[in-house]
């Protein structure tokens, strides 16, 4: 998905209000209950039912009392908290105003900074109750540095961090949505819901510790006009959003079909040190929806196995037939790889015959050797993905993981073009390149995601994916996205410090 600028957007809409039969208010309606909808989810895997809506006087604020009413209505404990005194609203907001007041609903008015800073909770140590907080402070078309009661708030946001997921609406209220730079405090988001398209601003590194997850929601802007309008960044990146991906694969399950109607995936690794990391990438290519998993793994790894993946089947360690699979995924726990499974290595990247194959973990170190050996790839179908975390792109690509990270576009492109694979280049703001072709950033994940196993749960989804006959880039952008919503919708439940991989299978839902 591509990016729009202010303008773009406001001229999309513009004619979409004017000559498309799209009434204003029902955008902002729909808005409203995609926010509700975002906050919810949050608040569930959180614990919460409580919700705090810090709304200014602009559209923003309107999304946010549209919000609040259907959260309300659902059963949340909500609390409003504007602003500006009622009288300043107007338009559409003041209509969403008056529905949900109409509801029930009647908002705390803080129209000064004073007002923020004489209440019990002004000071941060003295947090609230538990509850989401959802920013619908300021828009899109914000600039310059907060000020009044809006930049009180702000600061009030951020000062709850510690003990209350924070949603922000469309942009977080300080960001500047073109240039992607706050000028004095924005909120920090845990999570942006924005409208149509990603902001263009948000392709800038600096404004992406604002964003933490985000997500892009239609609200019935036609898409031509969209394009219309859309822009790329510099480097060339694109957005991986639900509007443009779910497509790709269709949750319906046919009435009589079986469990060889979903795929066989074969899962090749394990040793003594890591008998665990397989286990992980069967169970995950089960939760992508595959049919059928063998897992090619030594004597030491099957106990793990038995008890961790009782779903998943034994093959032989070094499988000579490998036409009852569609998928194969290759390294994870490996250990350094070295006589049949090398050759074995070297068969399924060089035979134009064999599964599609995911190669990750220790087969990629053993790729890289091959490469330096004299090893081409086919370059007469994309059949391979790549999975590396900065170290080991640095490997495959002959240069130090400072170099990949100085500029990770320019490294994921000469992965898929040296190795002609989808290369997905693990980190923050995951990456996935086409030789030659569209580059895309997941704008999902967190920190408490850096923890061992997490890497074999994506190789295994992906494997999953590609036995459903999903093609290798879908198979890459979609189990690319799904890791990373399941790793946030965790973080919400166990939080960032205390997350571990297996914590990923309770919120994998694709």
């Amino acid at each position: 998905m591509k990016w729009i600028s202010v303008v773009g957007i406001r001229e999309a809409e513009t004619v979409a209000f004017a000559q498309r039969n799209l009434p204003s208010y029902t955008a902002m309606c729909r808005a409203g209950a995609a926010v509700a909808r975002l906050a919810e989810g949050i608040a569930r895997r959180a614990g919460l039912r409580r919700a705090i809506v810090l709304c200014g006087p602009g559209n923003n604020g309107g999304d946010g009392f549209v919000a609040a009413r259907c959260l309300h209505e659902d059963g949340y404990d909500v609390e409003v908290r504007l602003t500006c005194v009622p009288a300043h609203l107007r338009g559409d907001a003041r209509l969403a105003w008056k529905d949900m007041t109409a509801a029930g609903l009647l908002p705390r008015v803080l129209p000064s900074p004073e007002a923020w800073q004489d209440t019990p909770w002004a000071d941060p140590a003295v947090s609230p109750r538990r509850a989401v907080i959802v920013d619908a402070l300021l828009g899109i078309g914000a600039k310059g540095v907060p000020s009044g009661a809006v930049a009180a708030a702000i600061h009030w946001a951020n000062g709850v961090a510690q003990v209350c997921p924070r949603l922000s609406v469309d942009v977080p209220s300080g960001l500047d949505a073109d240039s992607g730079v706050a000028p004095g405090e924005a909120v920090r988001a845990d999570a942006t819901i924005t409208f149509s398209r990603p902001k263009v601003g948000f392709a800038n590194p600096a404004a992406r510790p604002c964003l933490g997850h985000l997500t892009v929601a239609d609200i019935g802007i036609p898409n031509d006009l969209l394009e219309t309008y859309a822009v790329l960044p510099p480097d060339g990146t694109e957005l991986i959003a639900a509007p443009e991906i779910r497509h790709i694969l269709r949750p319906e399950r046919v009435l009589d079909s079986h469990k060889r109607t979903y795929g066989h995936a074969l899962i090749i690794g394990g040793s003594p040190r890591y008998p665990h990391a397989p286990v992980l990438a069967a169970q995950a290519a089960y939760r992508a929806g595959c049919g059928l998993v063998s897992l090619a793994v030594p004597d030491c790894a099957r106990p793990a196995a038995a008890f961790w993946a009782p779903e998943a089947i034994f093959a032989e360690e070094t499988p000579g037939d490998l036409a009852d699979f569609e998928a194969i995924a290759i390294g994870p726990g490996m250990g350094a790889l070295a006589g049949e499974r090398l050759a074995l290595l070297r068969r399924l990247v060089s035979d134009a015959q064999a599964p599609r194959t995911v190669v990750d973990a220790d087969a990629l170190t053993a790729l890289a050797a091959l490469r330096q050996e004299g090893w081409a790839p086919d370059g007469s179908a994309l059949r391979l993905i790549l999975t590396p975390h900065p170290g080991e792109a640095a490997r495959l690509l002959g240069v130090t993981p400072k170099e990949v990270q100085g500029d990770r576009p320019a490294a994921a492109r000469a992965l898929a073009a040296n190795y002609h694979a989808i290369a997905v280049l693990k980190g923050h703001n995951t990456l996935v390149a086409e030789p030659g072709g569209r580059l895309r950033v997941c704008m999902g994940g967190n920190p408490g995601m850096a923890t061992a196993g997490t890497g074999d749960l994506l190789t295994g989804i992906i494997a999953g994916l590609l036995a459903r006959g999903l093609g290798t880039e879908d198979a890459a952008v979609l189990g690319v996205y799904h890791h990373a919503m399941a790793g946030d919708a965790a973080s919400y439940a166990h939080g960032e410090e205390s997350l571990v991989a297996t914590d990923l299978f309770e919120t994998l839902r694709l």
